[in-house]
């Protein structure tokens, strides 16, 4: 088992069994309630909350983000929630996909699309990984390996800078994911996780070429808690 799939095993062991959840900081949205309307004028039966993203059907506009892969564990995972995603035409994200480049035999872990062959589907790889001598090859050849519709770049700074050997130089990196943008043959996400994207980091991506942004932001687990494990 390489670096990267044991990192991968131990996030999914820590996060079952130690508390990483936020605390201090949350969401927000415990702090507002809906207006209650006890006569609506609506009828149920004619509620659709099915819409279109990047081109394709949703049965609802949720996503099931990206979590995990490399280890016939997360392998488990990742199938279970396709076959959810299928079932519900939801979107769904794939965990970091840099241990399948490193290790192209544990590909197998993400390769969804068999049983999900409609689902929108994201592939992902982070984006410091473009000053670690990752490229447009790099990038494509995730993309390819799940048939995918668009590639998440994950940003994720304060985790890489408490995870162990964690990868640290993130100069130059808005120019590489603007040369990024205006070559891979599908769309390019970009994804925090857990700390957020702000007004003006989102607007710098946006002119960089990015297609859409998740931010990400607080509320669930935090990574820094889980790399501190």
């Amino acid at each position: 088992m390489t670096q990267t799939q044991q990192r991968k095993a131990d996030h999914i062991r820590i996060c079952l069994d130690e508390d990483v959840q936020f605390r201090a900081n949350t969401n927000g949205l415990e702090r507002y309630r809906f207006t209650h309307c006890c006569l609506p004028e609506l009828n149920r039966s004619e509620i659709d909350i099915s819409t279109t993203f990047l081109g394709k059907s949703l049965g609802a506009p949720l996503l099931i983000s990206s979590m995990t892969g490399g280890t016939e564990q997360a392998k488990t995972i990742n199938f279970r929630l396709a076959e959810v995603a299928q079932h519900y035409k939801l979107a769904m994200g794939i965990g970091s996909q840099r241990v399948a480049v490193e290790k192209p035999e544990v590909g197998h872990t993400f390769a969804v699309r068999s049983i999900a062959p409609d689902i929108l589907l994201f592939a992902n790889i982070g984006a410091v990984q473009l000053n670690y001598s990752y490229g447009l090859e790099e990038c494509q050849k995730v993309v390819d390996l799940l048939t995918a519709d668009a590639l998440i770049l994950h940003i994720n700074p304060l985790q890489e800078c408490i995870q162990a050997n964690g990868d640290t130089n993130f100069k130059g990196l808005l120019d590489k994911i603007n040369g990024l943008c205006s070559k891979l043959t599908v769309p390019v996400i970009a994804k925090e996780v857990g700390n957020g994207i702000s007004a003006a980091m989102a607007q710098k991506l946006l002119e960089a070429g990015v297609t859409a942004i998740d931010v990400a932001g607080a509320g669930g687990t935090s990574w820094a808690k889980v790399e501190s494990e």
